[in-house]
C-alpha cells in the first residue's frame, strides 16, 4: 500500500467507539448512545437530529488526528453494518463512498419509509450516520464486511 493509502478496522459500540490504523489502536470512551443522547429530541429521528449527529460524530472523529490526505480501506464485523448492508445493498460485503452516499441520501429523503420499516432503531441510524461521516472526514472509500 502506498504512503497515500492506509487500512482502519473500526467496531462502533454503544459506549465505545474502537479504531485501529496501522496497527495503532484508539479508543473513544463516547459511543452510540453518546451520539443518540446529544442529538436524538423528542423521541423521534428527522432533520435535525441527523445534522445534531454530524455534528457530534465530526466533534469525535477530529479527536483521531489522523492525516485526512491518505485514502482508507475499511474493514468491520459490525452486526450494524450487516443490517445497513441487508437494508440498502443487498448484503453486499463491499461498500464504496459512492454507494454509501446514494443510500444515505435516500434514507434521509424517505426517512419515514426507514423509520417504519426499521422501527425506531435509533443505534442503527447513529451507526449509519457515523459511517457516512467516518467516508467523509477520515478519507474512507471503501468497507469491507467481515463474517
Amino acid at each position: 500500500m502506498s504512503d497515500l493509502q492506509a487500512e482502519i478496522a473500526f467496531s462502533l459500540a454503544d459506549e465505545q467507539l474502537k479504531f485501529e490504523v496501522d496497527g495503532q489502536i484508539i479508543e473513544i470512551s463516547k459511543g452510540l448512545n453518546f451520539i443518540i443522547a446529544q442529538s436524538v429530541r423528542f423521541g423521534g429521528i428527522d432533520a435535525l437530529a441527523i445534522e445534531n449527529m454530524i455534528y457530534v460524530i465530526e466533534e469525535l472523529l477530529e479527536q483521531l488526528k489522523l492525516d485526512f490526505r491518505k485514502q482508507r480501506k475499511s474493514q468491520t464485523a459490525d452486526e450494524s453494518m450487516r443490517q445497513i448492508s441487508t437494508l440498502f445493498f443487498n448484503d453486499a460485503k463491499h461498500i464504496d463512498r459512492n454507494m454509501l452516499e446514494h443510500a444515505f441520501n435516500e434514507w434521509v429523503e424517505r426517512l419515514e419509509y426507514y423509520t417504519n420499516k426499521v422501527g425506531h432503531d435509533f443505534k442503527l441510524w447513529a451507526y449509519f450516520v457515523m459511517i457516512r461521516e467516518m467516508m467523509h472526514h477520515l478519507n474512507v472509500f471503501t468497507i469491507n464486511l467481515n463474517n
